[in-house]
């Protein structure tokens, strides 16, 4: 297969339009309510889970490694504002972690964090991906898929569990937000022309 015919696939093409999505979703993140914003990542996550998973192989074709869009800077300053935002909803027990085979202790982690850190490397392969240099998209398809392996994508699992628990756990999510982070309306925000949404209207309409 040629590298074309592997980046421009439906696969490939599908999970680009669902990761800048979830780019866009969480850059957005304050202008949701938090009720909002856990019910859409609900549905998202599981949905970037599964078009990750079915991302096809490829090898680079630069010897040099991909250039980065997401600075430190900018990481740090959006893991804040995720963390602001969900304020005491953001800490959770981690489940799946080698150390917890070590010692009898829990170890907490954050939504924010594990949220930012699919970002960074989703933000950096959608601004290669949307350059439409094949060669360069393939590279960044490469990367991203082994991080996919190694890295977030164990953090897109272990946020599933924590987001699903406040989707449909009895809590009061909008409760005491920070004033700052309020919307200024409580209309739900328009998702419908996002990709979720049109699979999920086809859905219904078959």
């Amino acid at each position: 297969m040629s590298t074309n015919e592997i980046v421009f696939s439906r696969n490939v093409v599908e999970f680009a339009a669902v990761a800048k999505e979830y780019c866009a979703f969480i850059e957005k993140c304050t202008e949701f309510k938090r009720s909002q914003f856990i019910k859409v990542a609900n549905s998202l996550l599981p949905l970037l889970y599964y078009k990750a998973s079915l991302l096809p192989e490829t090898e680079p074709i630069y010897e040099e490694g991909n250039q980065k869009y997401v600075t430190e800077e900018y990481y740090i300053a959006l893991n804040e504002r995720i963390k602001h935002f969900l304020g005491e909803h953001d800490a959770f027990p981690e489940v799946f972690d080698e150390r917890i085979a070590e010692t009898d202790e829990q170890f907490s982690a954050s939504l924010a964090e594990y949220l930012s850190d699919v970002y960074q490397d989703l933000k950096d392969f959608t601004m290669i991906y949307q350059g439409g240099q094949a060669d360069e998209m393939n590279d960044a398809l490469w990367e991203c898929r082994l991080n996919f392996q190694e890295f977030w994508g164990l953090r897109l699992a272990n946020s599933i569990r924590p987001i699903h628990q406040l989707a449909f756990g009895d809590i009061d999510l909008d409760e005491e937000m920070p004033e700052e982070t309020k919307p200024e309306t409580d209309e739900d925000v328009d998702t419908s022309n996002w990709f979720i949404t049109r699979r999920q209207d086809e859905m219904d309409n078959e």
